[in-house]
């Protein structure tokens, strides 16, 4: 069962909406959802279509109005609560100040701190990636549970960085981001080329779910969509 809901936003048909910055994203909040057995969440994340061919944080805006346009159809729930999740990047700050200001373009309430649920007839949070007190982005949380789980797979990519060179010197995200890609090659075997979205699909992929480096997230998104 996939919770992800489709570009055009037809209708909300969850009490609460998870709004991504990408497609890797959705996909692992989606698979943290049906391992969690949390079933009143939809999640979705920018599009061409839904955002005016804008990409990451810049088509919060677009795609956060589409969904307040959305809630009023009605087909759709009544919607309780929006939590959006995105990168940190290298300045958690910014990308978080940069989402409220999305959140209040798009007329929604936004929290005063990240990591926090806030509101009462109305639930908003924003969560950053990797994690709190951290800079980084979803592969960095994905590399996590992948070298946890397998070690030795820490070693191998770093012996690839240092005798490719030039790649050791990137920057840490494009690192962060490269590394996923390898070990995303390396797994999957029937789509070597695969995006961390089609990776996550994939069983043979190396990132188990029920590692425990995703549960801060999951118990967010636990608390996100509790009854009080």
């Amino acid at each position: 069962m996939s919770f992800i809901q489709p570009p055009t936003l037809e209708l909300l048909p969850h009490p609460f909406f998870i709004a991504t910055e990408g497609m890797g994203d959705a996909r692992l909040i989606d698979n943290l959802l049906e391992f969690r057995a949390i079933t009143t969440c939809s999640v979705g994340c920018p599009s061409r279509q839904s955002a005016r061919n804008k990409t990451g944080k810049d088509a919060f805006p677009e795609y956060l109005a589409s969904i307040q346009f959305a809630r009023q159809r009605a087909t759709s729930v009544p919607l309780n609560g929006l939590l959006v999740v995105a990168d940190a990047d290298d300045d958690a700050t910014a990308a978080f100040n940069a989402i409220k200001a999305a959140m209040s373009s798009a007329e929604f309430p936004a929290p005063v701190t990240p990591f926090s649920i806030e509101g009462d007839k109305f639930r908003v949070g924003v969560y950053l990636l990797p994690g709190a007190n951290r800079t980084g982005t979803l592969e960095h949380l994905l590399l996590d549970a992948a070298f946890a789980n397998a070690p030795k797979l820490e070693r191998c990519l770093e012996e690839f960085s240092g005798c490719t060179g030039v790649l050791k010197s990137q920057r840490p995200n494009k690192l962060a981001k490269m590394r996923m890609s390898v070990l995303a090659g390396a797994f999957c075997e029937d789509n070597p080329w695969c995006t961390v979205n089609l990776m996550l699909c994939d069983p043979n992929n190396p990132v188990p779910i029920n590692s425990a480096h995703f549960d801060n997230l999951a118990d967010f998104l636990i608390r996100f969509v509790a009854q009080e």
